[in-house]
């Protein structure tokens, strides 16, 4: 059994001086920090960048490789990661193999993302379901579907349809903090180990 750490931190609380982090992180980050316009945006880039070097030692480009879809990896290969944000939350999880994280704060449940993407198994699931119950329940499944593609490091597209299938296969934890959802992913059996980051 792989034990994958999750880290959550919020974005809110994160009060580091901006200069110095940008000065210690991937230039990646720093970039991605300095061309985002959406301050909150900009703040999830910042803080992404510094739990990478406080957790993984990364403060160069060059320690990272990616995948023909922009997944990156570690060039070290001494483990895998794989980092969400939304609104105020990032999330980094860290196991010794391949791994997808998402993070979504609840939304309305969106009907021609139910029929384009959901499986009909996934479809079931939301049946009699109204309300908070329905979009909680889109919300789930959608951070399933979106952890699966980033495990894979693919996107939606034609082949989604085979990949589809993997959510049965693969070991999927899923669990609800205030009004967000977070999925975890990985090809092996896991066990999770929860951080909240604080400054």
């Amino acid at each position: 059994m792989k034990n994958v750490k999750i880290v959550i931190a919020d974005i809110r609380q994160f009060t580091c001086d901006t200069e110095q982090v940008l000065s210690q992180i991937a230039p990646r980050y720093a970039k991605k920090y300095k061309k985002t316009k959406r301050p909150k945006d900009a703040q999830q880039e910042l803080v992404s960048g510094f739990l990478l070097k406080l957790y993984l030692g990364i403060t160069r480009d060059e320690q990272f490789t990616c995948n023909e879809y922009g997944k990156p990896f570690l060039t070290s290969g001494n483990c895998f990661f794989n980092l969400s944000h939304s609104e105020d939350y990032v999330v980094l999880a860290i196991v010794d193999c391949n791994v997808g994280i998402d993070v979504e704060k609840v939304r309305t449940c969106h009907e021609a993302t139910v029929k384009k993407v959901f499986n009909t198994r996934q479809k079931e699931k939301l049946l009699g379901l109204e309300g908070d119950a329905r979009n909680e329940k889109f919300t789930q499944i959608w951070t399933e579907c979106e952890a699966l593609l980033k495990l894979k490091g693919t996107g939606f597209g034609d082949e989604w349809n085979a990949n589809n299938s993997l959510v049965e296969s693969c070991d999927i934890h899923t669990f609800q903090m205030q009004d967000y959802v977070i999925t975890c992913v990985t090809e092996m059996e896991s066990s999770i180990e929860i951080e909240k980051y604080k400054v």
